[in-house]
């Protein structure tokens, strides 16, 4: 009943309306794949246009193409639902070692109580999955080693994070060794591993995708400016859950002198979450099993006497219940962009403002590829690796309305600025003869530069 209750969590957290700006362009890239192919060149800016561009989560952006034609934006919430939900089973597989019903809830609620901030429609989730596969996979005699080939070949074409899943395991490894224990079948699985990443180089980019975690350090101050790439603020109430989670498991390891293993798991992967908040739901979830450990013990219900009748009867009101929050969310728009200007763009098109080459913030870049493709020309999106350093840095400039901004818009030549309204940049355009403000709302700023604007004065 409890895990099936995690269970529902999870669902619960996926059955939200689609809003994440990477998983915008995820999207748009798949529907670019069906009509024309793999791209191996960025189809959408006029900063960087025509610059080689490894799509690192091609399956995944498929995969939310394929789910789409055949279900529309309900099928992709589905699929995300469907995705959470599997993860919050794994957690609460991975909760076992505590043996009681007190110490499972508190692990398990710990990390699903971090992936409520963590858990969105990315490729990341997909990672996750089988990231928890591989952990309990670890912990157990749940399924055999090569099942992790064909895990690894699908994990290296969907996300760039397959690397956390060998590092688990070496980690593991040289815990045992330090300890002098038996490895067990920790080397088959690493094994496994090893070949599924190898057979990985089978796909439409061949090694270039093998050797694209290796972005993150030759690009790393293009992903400085990125919040989820900086160190998480434990003000926010996920963090502050994983915090606390990594602290009471190194406490009670210490406390019940636990494994060298589970402190080497909870050390480093902590120390990769303290340095970017996009680590923290993977460092959570390979906390789980330990934080359940150092809660052996905890409360007297083990769960061991059960009536298949009363789980028949709670299984029905559960499935009953999936149901219900199923078909609310199919009632509810499948998309929630709020956030982004639609009704700007709309108007802009209506207008005559052309939306090529169009100064705006990454998020609106993406939103821009969601809604027109190819034809979005964009300024910049979220793809930080891909954009030459000029213009990652002529964004931080106009992000701050730092100095030397009108050089920024003037060698660039937009059409348009479409910009936040209370950030600094959109009142400095306003007062600068050289631009003028054609719709200005409680969120956006549309502004043309001053010939463009005697064009549409012309033309009304």
């Amino acid at each position: 009943m409890v895990g099936g209750a995690f269970v529902l969590w999870g669902l619960a957290l996926g059955l939200v309306a689609l809003h994440d700006n990477s998983f915008l362009t995820h999207l748009a890239t798949g529907r670019l794949m069906l009509r024309h192919g793999i791209p191996t060149r960025d189809p959408y800016s006029f900063t960087a246009s025509g610059a080689p561009w490894v799509v690192e989560s091609w399956l995944a952006s498929l995969a939310y193409a394929l789910v789409e034609r055949l279900g529309g934006g309900h099928g992709l919430v589905l699929l995300h639902a469907a995705l959470a939900a599997v993860l919050a089973g794994l957690v609460w597989v991975l909760s076992r070692p505590a043996g009681t019903l007190a110490g499972r809830v508190v692990a398990s609620a710990a990390t699903v109580a971090v992936g409520t901030g963590y858990w969105s429609p990315r490729p990341l989730l997909i990672a996750l999955v089988l990231l928890g596969v591989v952990v309990v996979m670890a912990e157990g005699r749940a399924g055999r080693p090569w099942m992790l080939v064909p895990l690894m070949w699908v994990w290296v074409n969907v996300h760039g994070s397959w690397p956390v899943g060998l590092v688990y395991l070496v980690l593991r490894m040289a815990g045992r060794l330090v300890e002098r224990r038996p490895l067990e079948r920790l080397p088959r699985l690493a094994g496994a591993m090893a070949v599924g990443v190898a057979l990985g180089a089978a796909n439409p980019y061949g090694v270039r995708l093998l050797t694209y975690p290796l972005v993150v350090v030759t690009h790393h101050q293009a992903f400085a400016h990125i919040v989820e790439w900086q160190s998480p603020r434990f003000s926010t109430p996920a963090n502050a859950v994983f915090l606390v989670e990594a602290l009471a498991a190194l406490v009670l390891l210490v406390a019940r002198r636990g494994r060298a293993e589970d402190a080497l798991v909870v050390v480093v992967f902590g120390a990769g979450a303290l340095l970017a908040a996009r680590n923290v739901p993977v460092a959570a979830l390979v906390t789980t099993p330990v934080l359940a450990r150092g809660l052996a013990g905890l409360g007297t219900v083990t769960g061991d006497r059960r009536s298949p009748v009363t789980g028949l009867l709670l299984g029905s009101v559960g499935g009953a219940l999936g149901l219900l929050m199923v078909a609310g969310a199919m009632a509810r728009p499948a998309y929630d962009l709020v956030d982004y200007p639609v009704a700007e763009t709309a108007w802009m098109q209506a207008h005559g403002v052309s939306l090529g080459a169009v100064i705006a913030p990454d998020y609106v870049g993406n939103y821009l590829e969601f809604r027109d493709g190819p034809q979005a020309d964009v300024f910049i999106d979220d793809r930080a690796d891909m954009y030459p350093a000029r213009v990652e840095r002529a964004f931080a400039t106009l992000q701050g309305g730092g100095p030397g901004w009108q050089r920024i818009l003037t060698a660039y030549r937009p059409t348009a600025l479409l910009w936040p309204r209370r950030q600094p940049l959109a009142r400095l355009v306003a007062r600068d003869p050289a631009w003028r403000v054609v719709l200005a709302d409680r969120a956006w700023v549309v502004a043309v530069p001053r010939t463009e604007s005697l064009l549409l004065a012309r033309t009304g």
